[in-house]
């Protein structure tokens, strides 16, 4: 246990001075999942971090849709059968919370700025956005999160990536394709075991 501290305290020391400003972990950054990462929970994952200092950090799997539209969770919210999109998985984390994304030049007043037009909102503020549709406005159920120095620890393992986000990635078209857009050429090759390996979506539920 304790060289597993020490492990995670050298991981948070190290980072910010080994790496550049660009791929440094922070709010509003992407996590790109590279071939470090096993099992199917995070396999060819993106993420994006909506919360990263020294207490943790927080995220949102953007690229895993699912077949579940919302109204079949959240039946006794009327509104939401008006959306014509799926839940999204966030993650494995909270998996009773419900979260939204959305993109907009005039942002609600409860919205919390993520990057560019991009904004957090709390379910009950989403419901009434859900008309601008799916190339606007995203729901997330659970989250992805990591402990104190956690990430960090990962980032030194060369389990991700970091890339900038911006609303054209977030708001992807086709999201089950964004990890192959995103990965690095080697990352790409090695995690779909070359160039003729299986690059359809992971699903399911294993370890990180």
């Amino acid at each position: 246990m304790a060289r597993i501290l020490i492990s995670l305290v050298l991981a948070a020391s190290l980072l910010p001075g080994t790496v550049a400003a660009d791929e440094r972990p922070a709010k509003g950054k992407l996590l790109v999942a590279t071939e470090v990462i096993h099992g199917d929970l995070f396999t060819r994952t993106v993420v994006l971090l909506l919360h990263y200092d020294a207490s943790g950090a927080v995220g949102l799997v953007i690229n895993r849709p699912t077949d579940v539209h919302p109204q079949e969770l959240l039946a006794d919210d009327e509104e939401i059968a008006a959306y014509d999109g799926t839940l999204y998985w966030g993650g494995p984390v909270d998996m009773n919370s419900v979260r939204a994304v959305l993109r907009s030049a005039t942002p609600p007043p409860n919205a919390e700025p993520v990057v560019g037009t991009v904004y957090l909102l709390p379910y009950a503020d989403a419901l009434a956005e859900v008309s601008v549709g799916t190339s606007q406005l995203r729901f997330f159920i659970g989250m992805a999160s990591w402990a104190p120095g956690q990430l960090n620890h990962e980032l030194v393992r060369g389990s991700w990536v970091v890339v900038p986000a911006t609303d054209e990635r977030i708001f992807a078209q086709d999201p089950r394709l964004l990890w192959q857009r995103l990965a690095p050429h080697e990352v790409f090759r090695a995690a779909s075991g070359g160039a003729g390996g299986d690059l359809s979506p992971i699903a399911g539920s294993s370890d990180r």
